[in-house]
């Protein structure tokens, strides 16, 4: 009977300990995907550019919304999750055919950049209006460097994030 005690005992403490073995190493990826993603956070912008930050009412601006992507990361894929509001404005959305991939330098830094959206605004009444910002939701292909495959080679861990672009001042005169 004691020898019993003593099993239950043993296979007690290792289910217990395989547990917190199991949380512990959940908790490290958790960590590692946090980093993952602050790190994606510094390597793509979502920005609104604006031809005019002052028109008169019934004058036209464009927006254009600028996706930068650091050479280092891979996007696999967009959905726009909230779109830009532009009260104040009638606007119409040029639908974009095809999406060209420029290198470009941003903030000192090499990038691509494509334009996601194109924006013509008419101005419909006066005063300062704030456009909110367009959301996205992206799918990027990041290298990670924990899981090496061979020497100087690393495996793509996909990661799922959402980025928001600037919110832009337009003042509108009559």
């Amino acid at each position: 009977m004691k020898n019993l005690k003593y099993f239950w005992l043993f296979v007690t403490c290792l289910t217990v300990g395989l547990g917190f073995a199991q949380e512990q190493k959940e908790l490290e990826n958790k960590v590692k995907l946090e980093s993952v993603i602050k790190d994606l956070n510094q390597d793509v912008h979502l920005i609104a550019e604006v031809s005019k930050i002052q028109v008169a009412v019934d004058g036209e601006l464009n927006i254009e919304y600028r996706l930068y992507v650091s050479p280092s990361i891979g996007i696999s894929g967009w959905e726009i999750t909230e779109k830009p509001s532009y009260e104040g404005f009638d606007f119409e959305t040029i639908k974009l055919e095809n999406l060209k991939i420029e290198n470009t330098t941003y903030k000192g830094k090499s990038y691509r950049m494509v334009v996601l959206r194109k924006d013509i605004l008419k101005a419909t009444k006066s005063g300062d209006y704030d456009v909110a910002p367009l959301q996205l939701q992206i799918t990027a292909e990041v290298a990670d460097a924990t899981k090496k495959l061979e020497e100087l080679k690393f495996s793509m861990q996909e990661v799922t994030t959402t980025i928001v672009s600037n919110t832009l001042k337009i003042n509108v005169k009559l």
